[in-house]
């Protein structure tokens, strides 16, 4: 990913991943379309991984349309805030065991309860909102992909 403004941009974007544990995904593509799933993630870089439930809602609009968009945030519009546009990349099975190891890592209380399948969401543009900054309407870092 490439930044379009600087590097205060992509390091905006860092601290929020960071500093939050639950994205809320959007999907479409089946009958439950559109549908937005609330779930804990991780990140490496820019990138963000997830476990989602392989016999839910989500996963099988995932099977039929790969583009997403997402928002990490507190609920709250005067704290920094992201959303995107992404391409969800559905893992190998052998994957999980790894992303479920960043999970736990960021979050120790981490847990599932039924079969889930590794994801990894890779944006192509993320909108960060940070009103303190100025930064509304948001600043923009955008993939040269």
């Amino acid at each position: 990913m490439t930044e379009t403004l600087n590097n205060e941009v992509e390091l905006k974007i860092k601290e929020v991943m960071e500093g939050n544990n639950a994205i809320m995904l959007a999907t479409t593509g089946t009958d439950y379309s559109p549908w937005i799933l609330g779930a804990y993630y991780a990140s490496d870089g820019l990138d963000i991984y997830l476990l989602v439930e392989k016999g839910g809602k989500s996963f099988a609009n995932i099977l039929a349309n790969k583009n997403a968009a997402y928002s990490i945030s507190q609920n709250d519009a005067m704290k920094d805030f992201i959303q995107g546009k992404a391409i969800i990349k559905i893992l190998p099975d052998e994957e999980e065991p790894r992303v479920r190891e960043m999970l736990v890592n960021k979050m120790p209380w981490y847990q599932t309860f039924v079969p889930m399948v590794p994801l990894k969401i890779e944006s192509s543009k993320i909108f960060a909102t940070s009103l303190q900054k100025g930064w509304f309407p948001a600043k923009v870092l955008e993939s040269q992909n």
